[in-house]
């Protein structure tokens, strides 16, 4: 029985820190939830293997600090082979030492490490379905699901009426995730994500049979080319080009924008820009329109169930102005590069949407635009704040 053995030691599980729920964990469970009053505290329980000649056991937690190092956070003394404990997202390590019948030391387990991870709550808001193109054999199925907190490691399945599937292949991406099965039959499902932790979330889906071959009538896959036109005013801050007009607002002006993101990525999408513009600035005497050809890069990201966009853009043009002044009956024509950069947010309208795709093509757009025109005497500065509607083809 005095016999020194070093025990084995078995740690069963990795919870995230952070989780909610309704009912406490059955008989072996390996967490639960406490509640005082209105609080809630998810405590997280370590198991390890019982041996019928231990008195007691010692186990010590330490957590691992941003520099790399151990410190110890807990230390008890337990009859079983468990402790109850709750722990904030992190690394740690523990050890076991275990005392014999006769209340002594009879070995220590090495340290064992182990990680606790946030728990996130999925959202699914809503779906859309991918097809192959027309004449591919055996084309897979795939579904794209859009939300929030779709993680690497979630598990995810469909509920049909007939039993359980599992997608073979799933790809998430924070706000959407692509599911790809190589069949998957017609219908109604419902589709379960649970993420690391037990946190889960579901949604009515209905799976659509690929469409025909092309014929008259049926709407094409949308290409996601974006087109509008704005109403863009000119608001003058620097620059001689500007002084007749007090650097007041130039109310007459439009834009067309033309753009393309094809670039997909999980932090958002990357595209180019083509915007021709008009602008006309007036004052008692003196006349000048300015026509525009910029060349933008773009980075777009998406927000509240792919319904928002807000859009960062960046780039050069050039730009051609002509004037007459009426005082001295002269007039000018000259160009000059430019260059700037502008926000927007792009909101598609609910209502209007293709019906193949169930993807919303018309939508409004609202943003500003700062330039900087390189004159050969001196360079001059401008704001084109803009609102325009626009369509996705």
């Amino acid at each position: 029985m005095a016999d020194r053995r070093i025990f084995a030691l078995a740690f069963v599980f990795l919870l995230p820190a952070l989780i909610t729920g309704e009912e406490p964990a059955e008989s072996g469970g390996t967490y639960y939830i406490e509640r005082s009053g209105e609080e809630e505290r998810f405590v997280q329980r370590l198991v390890w293997e019982k041996d019928d000649y231990v008195y007691r056991y010692e186990i010590t937690i330490e957590k691992q600090n941003s520099s790399g190092e151990y410190a110890e956070i807990h230390r008890e003394f337990r009859t079983e082979n468990f402790i109850d404990v709750s722990l904030n997202p992190g690394s740690y390590r523990y050890r076991i030492e275990v005392y014999n019948l006769l209340n002594r030391p009879a070995g220590i387990s090495a340290w064992i490490p182990f990680r606790v991870f946030p728990a996130l709550q999925p959202e699914l808001y809503s779906f859309s379905q991918e097809f192959a193109p027309a004449g591919t054999a055996d084309p897979p199925v795939e579904i794209v699901l859009y939300g929030m907190n779709l993680v690497e490691g979630a598990e995810v399945w469909f509920l049909p009426a007939d039993g359980e599937l599992t997608p073979p292949g799933f790809f998430p991406a924070g706000e959407s995730a692509r599911l790809v099965f190589k069949r998957l039959a017609p219908g109604p499902y419902r589709v379960y994500v649970r993420n690391p932790g037990g946190l889960e979330s579901s949604l009515e889906i209905s799976v659509r049979a690929p469409a025909a071959p092309s014929v008259p009538g049926v709407a094409p896959k949308l290409l996601g080319v974006f087109v509008s036109a704005e109403y863009a005013p000119l608001v003058p801050l620097s620059g001689y080009l500007f002084d007749p007009f007090d650097r007041a607002l130039s109310p007459l002006g439009f834009s067309l924008r033309i753009s393309a993101a094809p670039l997909k990525r999980s932090w958002g999408d990357l595209g180019l820009e083509l915007a021709p513009s008009w602008n006309m600035l007036n004052s008692d005497d003196v006349t000048i329109h300015r026509e525009s050809l910029r060349l933008n890069g773009l980075y777009q990201r998406w927000f509240l169930k792919q319904t928002m966009a807000l859009i960062f853009r960046a780039g050069v043009g050039v730009n051609f102005v002509q004037g007459t002044n009426d005082h001295n009956f002269t007039s000018i024509f000259t160009w000059m590069f430019s260059a700037g950069g502008g926000i927007s947010f792009r909101w598609f309208i609910p209502a209007v949407h293709n019906a193949r795709r169930a993807e919303r093509t018309l939508y409004l757009e609202a943003g500003v635009e700062y330039s900087r025109l390189f004159a050969r005497d001196a360079p001059a500065d401008y704001l084109k704040p803009g609102l325009g509607l626009g369509a996705r083809f």
